[in-house]
């Protein structure tokens, strides 16, 4: 198997697990009865932290630069995490707070510079990751960074590609899944969209990108079961109104930098549900007076 996707596979694994760990291991998960179950706790997010900058580092030599400002910066954390939770003892209110500010905590200013940051068919960069102060915006920059780089995904090998009526390509790249050859397939060739890229991690993921609907229109897959969710994120916002009417996304406003959006469908559902929503993602034809000034 080539060597760019069994990087790409490691980090979805990574990232699902650190999610697992940090879901776990949150205070309000846990039952204090005694000394021993506190310990216990600490014992359990101390091998956590352990695994989750090990693996950080793993994936920042993996995708960035040796010398690159994101190893750096996970270096820098691990030292600061590490210190402030060991310097919480056994005292619980500590343990609460360090667990909110260094591991699940989520700024808005960081989360708009990522999204300002990563954009598909653009220049994505790294000055972000100098933002993070905890392990979810950590994981966070990585995920975005990788989902909106078509040098990342365009470096896999390819599988199928086809033109569409706009004589833009198509292509399919990564593992060969049986349901995402027969989505590549079933993907309309009138729908109105530039470059469109589509990568398939393994068997339950895959990862879009589609050029000249909201500039980038990043879209990521994963089947579970017989459910399908469809996770998005699209750069420019075009159109407010059309936005808003986008099955499952997070009402925007003219501050709001981008959009995103979950949607859960039947895997039997998944391709009329997607291409529905895409036909429905606002292009620059559709700008408003709000956003008439190219992003």
């Amino acid at each position: 198997m080539n060597e760019k996707i069994i990087k790409l596979q490691h980090f979805f694994e990574t990232d699902l697990r650190i999610k697992k760990g940090m879901y776990n291991l949150a205070p309000t998960n846990i039952k204090y009865l005694d000394d021993n179950s506190i310990q216990k706790y600490t014992d359990e997010l101390d091998e956590l932290i352990t695994y989750m900058f090990t693996e950080f580092k793993c994936i920042a030599l993996d995708i960035f630069e040796k010398e690159s400002n994101v190893l750096d910066r996970i270096c820098y954390l691990e030292n600061v995490t590490k210190n402030n939770f060991y310097s919480c003892g056994f005292d619980i209110e500590k343990l609460k707070i360090f667990y909110k500010n260094f591991i699940s905590n989520m700024k808005i200013d960081f989360i708009n510079s990522v999204k300002d940051e990563c954009v598909g068919y653009s220049f994505c960069g790294t000055d972000s990751i100098e933002l993070a102060t905890s392990t979810n915006e950590v994981l966070h920059f990585i995920h975005s960074y990788i989902v909106n780089n078509e040098n990342i995904l365009q470096a896999i090998p390819l599988i199928k590609e086809k033109n569409n009526e706009y004589n833009y390509p198509i292509t399919l790249r990564g593992v060969n899944v049986p349901k995402f050859n027969q989505f590549f397939e079933e993907f309309p060739s009138n729908l109105d969209v530039g470059w469109t890229d589509m990568v398939a991690i393994n068997e339950k993921k895959l990862i879009m990108m589609v050029r000249d609907r909201g500039h980038a229109l990043s879209i990521e897959i994963s089947l579970n079961g017989d459910i399908a969710r469809i996770e998005y994120f699209i750069p420019k916002i075009c159109n407010i109104e059309m936005i808003n009417r986008l099955p499952g996304v997070n009402k925007v406003n003219t501050d709001s930098v981008g959009a995103t959006g979950i949607i859960e469908v039947a895997v039997n559902d998944l391709s009329t549900a997607l291409f529905n929503f895409i036909s429905k993602v606002p292009t620059d034809s559709d700008m408003t007076v709000e956003y008439g000034i190219s992003r």
